[in-house]
């Protein structure tokens, strides 16, 4: 994430800290609330403007900024083959390190979860090894690097994510409080890259959402979303062949 994201992003969790809503911006700045949406979004937020959303939603602007860590950042963290091939093959190990990266020390998880003493510090010791965590005494643990975890798509951790993915997702009753939308379209590629844009901002957006929640205590579920295009047609597109050219010519 560069630093123009960073300050965006730290603005507007100070705008939703304040519950200073996009309309109420819009109001105050005598513009359309989707003039104000732009605005943040489009990382091109002239001075003067960014002083009067400070001002009108009575918000520090060193304080954003101090938020926004612009220096060392909530960075992607991306691990190493043999750092993700041990989390791949060992779920159990998987599930401990995220919690103590989500801020559980070994003491609570040992306390809330099905996990024994000995486990805990196996794992621990293994952590420590793949040089995930530095470990000192008590089992005080400080996680290697902060930042958001991102496992690359062909490394052993995206590879067995996705086949999860693949196998057991889709593979669920929906409720009626449950939400998934299918359609098929004939699409341009120049389309769907726009598109394709246009969900990336609405994924970032949701992330944000969950991190300002999390740091907040706000109750959350767990929640997996699947935004995905390809090249495809229902089965029965294909029951009735076309005929070959030679064939429609004669």
């Amino acid at each position: 994430m560069s630093q123009i994201d960073q300050f965006l992003t730290a603005l507007k969790r100070a705008l939703k800290a304040k519950n200073v809503l996009y309309r109420d911006l819009a109001k105050a700045l005598d513009l359309s609330e989707s003039s104000v949406k732009r605005i943040l979004s489009n990382k091109t937020l002239s001075l003067d403007r960014l002083e009067e959303i400070c001002r009108v939603a009575d918000i520090s602007f060193a304080e954003v900024v101090k938020s926004a860590h612009l220096e060392e950042g909530e960075q992607a963290v991306l691990l190493s083959d043999e750092q993700e091939r041990a989390l791949a093959e060992n779920p159990r190990l998987l599930h401990y390190f995220m919690m103590l990266q989500d801020g559980k020390t070994a003491q609570k998880i040992e306390r809330e979860y099905d996990i024994q003493s000995g486990e805990s510090k196996k794992y621990l010791f293994q952590l420590d090894r793949l040089n995930l965590i530095e470990l000192h005494p008590r089992d005080k643990v400080k996680i290697k690097r902060q930042g958001f975890l991102r496992f690359r798509r062909d490394g052993p951790m995206g590879r067995a994510l996705f086949e999860q993915t693949k196998a057991s997702y889709l593979n669920y009753d929906f409720r009626s409080e449950d939400y998934i939308r299918f359609t098929m379209l004939k699409i341009s590629p120049p389309t769907l890259a726009k598109y394709r844009a246009k969900i990336d901002r609405i994924l970032l957006e949701m992330q944000e959402e969950s991190r300002f929640e999390i740091e907040h205590n706000v109750p959350v579920v767990d929640t997996g979303i699947l935004m995905a295009y390809r090249p495809w047609q229902y089965s029965y597109m294909g029951a009735i062949k076309k005929k070959e050219k030679a064939e429609l010519d004669f």
